[in-house]
């Protein structure tokens, strides 16, 4: 068995439900993981910082707020698996009049998928974003959570994969999915 089969798991019948509400939410795919192949790195949180990322120290869900890469590394051991999904995008999508209406869509996704998987008896499934929240949802706003208040838009708001220091590109290249950096 080829070590990226290894890494896939077989479907279980409240995972093939998951993967098929993904796509038909708007994922252009959808795996079930092993959590062991999640590569959290302190270099990616380095990356936040030099050169600045627009939400860096500007929100909660961000470093050097949200759990830092020791924090994640425990956490994540809380899971065996985990369903990755994807949206394939021109960049052109991504650099534009309407580039944050694709990240709020892919917020929306993995928080649509977090509610039900909770509501199928997966009490700890939490979804995480790509990117930063700040720009997507709270572009002209302070971070209300870095204020002592509440977060704005509980139900949407995440911290990315990155921000947890999850190296997407290796991510993606385990699971056999082409990703090129723009």
């Amino acid at each position: 068995m080829s070590n990226r089969r290894k890494r896939l798991l077989p479907y279980a019948s409240p995972f093939v439900m998951l993967i098929r509400k993904a796509i038909s939410l708007g994922a252009s795919e959808a795996l079930l993981i092993s959590t062991d192949i999640l590569s959290i790195q302190d270099e990616i949180i380095e990356m936040c910082r030099a050169p600045k990322c627009e939400g860096f120290g500007q929100c909660a869900n961000c470093p050097p707020h949200v759990m830092g890469p020791a924090e994640a590394r425990k956490w994540i051991k809380n899971f065996s698996e985990a369903l990755l999904v994807k949206q394939d995008l021109p960049p052109s999508d991504l650099f534009g009049p309407n580039e944050m209406e694709r990240f709020q869509r892919m917020f929306t996704l993995v928080t649509s998928l977090e509610k039900i998987a909770r509501n199928r008896g997966f009490e700890q499934a939490t979804g995480l974003g790509a990117g930063s929240c700040k720009p997507v949802f709270c572009p002209e706003d302070v971070c209300s959570v870095l204020q002592g208040k509440a977060c704005r838009l509980p139900h949407l708001a995440r911290p990315s994969l990155e921000a947890l220091g999850i190296n997407v590109f290796e991510l993606a290249k385990s699971v056999g999915w082409p990703m090129n950096k723009i």
